[in-house]
């Protein structure tokens, strides 16, 4: 019997990469997101791009939504076209975008009152851990509602950690984002104060290198982006202050 499709909504920078580690484990895909033309490339690993976040939770055992914060999922679950009018029962939503606690128990409520199971899964990563399929994966969930669903999961990265219940997976996803926030805001830091007082960067991240209590390998990424001055993003400053806000 063929596997029923995976409705996946948000294919930004990490959601798109997350779709296709899907569809390459042999996951039919129905694809959507607000912005169409970032849905297309799902086309190229053979999704369907449908038209309403409805079309993309009608007819399918899982929902998978990725994106920038809770406006953004409450937009795309209200009215006709959302999601929620959806008329599939049993569906399990994997919420895998940031938010905040609150809204993350809201939204579990809602989807018990529509008689859905849902699981709280943000990662943890950026575009190169999200391309090599290597995010860890920080679940709040109902022990069976996980185990069901860890097969598909595990797709999408290399580390499942089971936080607790629902609204824990992203209580750890928010203390793993602020230790980022605060190691790159250090580093950044640093290389300027360097720069301003005749120290080279490369000294900074030889003495990293060589510290056992330093070094560390998030300094060790941003180290030749940092050297060339490469700063294209890996992770928006936006959604990273959301993120240490929330």
């Amino acid at each position: 019997m063929p596997l029923r499709p995976v409705g996946f909504i948000g294919t930004g920078i990490m959601g798109l990469p997350m779709a296709q580690h899907l569809a390459a484990a042999g996951y039919p895909l129905k694809v959507y997101n607000r912005t169409s033309a970032k849905a297309a490339p799902a086309e190229g690993f053979g999704a369907q791009i449908v038209a309403s976040p409805c079309e993309a939770a009608t007819d399918v055992r899982v929902l998978v939504t990725m994106v920038t914060d809770p406006d953004a999922v409450f937009g795309l679950m209200k009215g006709r076209d959302g999601f929620l009018a959806s008329p599939t029962p049993g569906v399990t939503w994997i919420q895998m975008s940031t938010l905040d606690i609150q809204s993350v128990l809201g939204f579990a409520r809602k989807a018990a009152a529509k008689g859905w199971r849902f699981i709280d899964c943000p990662v943890t990563g950026s575009k190169k851990q999200v391309e090599a399929a290597e995010l860890i994966l920080l679940a709040g969930a109902e022990e069976k509602d996980l185990q069901d669903m860890r097969p598909l999961i595990s797709c999408m990265g290399k580390t499942i950690v089971h936080a607790g219940p629902v609204g824990a997976g992203t209580a750890l996803k928010l203390c793993m984002n602020l230790i980022v926030a605060q190691m790159t805001t250090a580093l950044a830091e640093a290389v300027s104060l360097g720069e301003a007082t005749g120290v080279r960067p490369k000294d900074i991240f030889e003495v990293l290198r060589n510290s056992p209590a330093l070094d560390c390998g998030y300094f060790r990424i941003k180290e030749d982006a940092i050297l060339k001055q490469d700063f294209s993003p890996a992770f928006s400053l936006a959604n990273m202050l959301k993120d240490v806000r929330f």
